[in-house]
């Protein structure tokens, strides 16, 4: 059996939903993401719209805190970490590193109508399918390789 963090890993990776939930929120995002090689999340989210407005740092704070759900019907990965908006040439390298894993056209636009959050992981907690939760260390997490399989992970 793989170590929970590749396994943590190979669901965040996969062609997956992401589900985001800000703190102040009401309700969980749909969100387009890919996770760059250390294994941060790389949110895609339209400027202007409800997640971008959600995660606006605010009281002069740089990031936000945020929790990103991803999964299918048998197992399930939440990240939970601290997001902040890239520009310049951050967010040109982040969506350079999101194409490579989900190559969507609204990545011509950052910049220009759409944007790129990175979320720097704090907690990994993945469910089996069994239903039980394991707290994955985040460092294991960053360190760990997606197992690498012919069609996505479901």
């Amino acid at each position: 059996m793989p170590h929970p963090a590749a396994t943590a890993r190979t669901i965040a990776c996969g062609h997956h939903a992401g589900i985001a939930q800000v703190p102040w929120a009401d309700s969980p995002f749909r969100v387009r993401h890919a996770v760059d090689s250390v294994g941060r999340p790389l949110l895609l989210v339209r400027v202007g719209g409800a997640l971008d407005r959600a995660l606006t740092p605010r009281d002069g704070d740089e990031d936000t805190a945020m929790v990103l759900a991803v999964g299918g019907d048998r197992s399930r990965v939440w990240i939970s970490g601290w997001a902040t908006g890239l520009a310049g040439l951050a967010a040109r390298a982040a969506a350079l590193e999101f194409a490579e894993a989900n190559p969507a056209s609204d990545l011509l636009d950052v910049g220009r109508g759409f944007r790129l959050y990175r979320l720097d992981v704090a907690e990994v907690r993945l469910q089996c399918p069994a239903g039980h939760l394991t707290d994955v260390d985040a460092d294991d997490y960053a360190a760990a390789e997606p197992e690498v399989s012919s069609s996505p992970v479901r």
